[in-house]
């Protein structure tokens, strides 16, 4: 059913005709301007308009009454449907992400360095995992078309070989090889989707141990404090090492040590 654009002519025929025959007509019982018509209605209103010679004198310049129905029309488009209004969840989980996107942004402003903190944040939404770094997808579309792929060619090439070389009389059933090809693609898709999860696991328990190593940090000793005039003892590793004096390699009381210690290696050496 073709439906038109209502114009004022089409209104004013329509109120033209008295509310009592638009039932036999089968007319809508009210029409509003730039509503939609059906065409059928259109032609009954434009025969019925034929016996009512006021309209006709009206509409003399025309050749025929529906001609000067359709003169203005065009095919009635509905306009799109309203939107659903929103639920109150999603105008929750909505203010939610923005508050958390205007926050992050903010801490990146104030920090370039800014991680976001994972145990706040959604984990179904989310991107980050416990440790703050974005959760990597392993199953990418390469990784199942390779595994795809090598199933293919594995079904194939067991049925291929088992139809073109010699094969004793229980294989030669075409069925048999149907069976023999499917069942080594199979194997070969549990053996690869084995390894495949083998990887992953051990590469998890890989980073749960990397993330379970702490660094430790040992200050050795500032650099450049020569004003400072006490002794002191800096430990690297097991061993401890005395610095005397002032300065950085331990100023005259420092050279002076070194000095006398030579003098006495000297002299042990003599006695011996």
């Amino acid at each position: 059913m073709v439906l038109l654009l209502t114009t004022d002519r089409i209104l004013a025929a329509f109120e033209a005709i008295p509310a009592s025959r638009h039932e036999e007509l089968d007319l809508p019982t009210t029409l509003e301007a730039q509503g939609p018509i059906a065409h059928e209605q259109l032609i009954r209103l434009a025969r019925y308009l034929q016996t009512d010679p006021e309209y006709k004198e009206h509409a003399s310049h025309t050749p025929t009454v529906l001609s000067s129905l359709l003169r203005g029309t065009k095919v009635y488009v509905p306009p799109p449907p309203k939107k659903p209004e929103p639920s109150a969840e999603y105008l929750a989980s909505k203010a939610r992400l923005l508050a958390a996107t205007e926050q992050e942004s903010y801490n990146r402003l104030l920090n370039p360095n800014y991680q976001p903190n994972a145990d706040h944040a959604d984990p179904h939404t989310s991107p980050y995992t416990s440790d703050g770094r974005i959760e990597e997808d392993t199953l990418t579309i390469s990784l199942v078309s390779s595994v795809f792929i090598s199933v293919l060619v594995t079904g194939f090439s067991v049925y291929a070989a088992l139809t073109r070389f010699p094969t004793p009389q229980i294989l030669s059933s075409e069925a048999v090889k149907v069976l023999l090809g499917l069942f080594a693609a199979l194997s070969v898709a549990v053996a690869e989707s084995f390894l495949y999860w083998t990887y992953i696991g051990k590469v998890d328990r890989a980073r749960v141990k990397e993330r379970g190593v702490k660094e430790r940090k040992v200050v050795i000793g500032a650099v450049g404090e020569e004003d400072k005039g006490v002794d002191e003892g800096v430990e690297v590793g097991t061993e401890k090492e005395e610095i005397w004096g002032k300065g950085v390699n331990g100023g005259v009381r420092r050279r002076v040590r070194e000095k006398w210690e030579k003098g006495r290696d000297g002299e042990d050496v003599k006695s011996l």
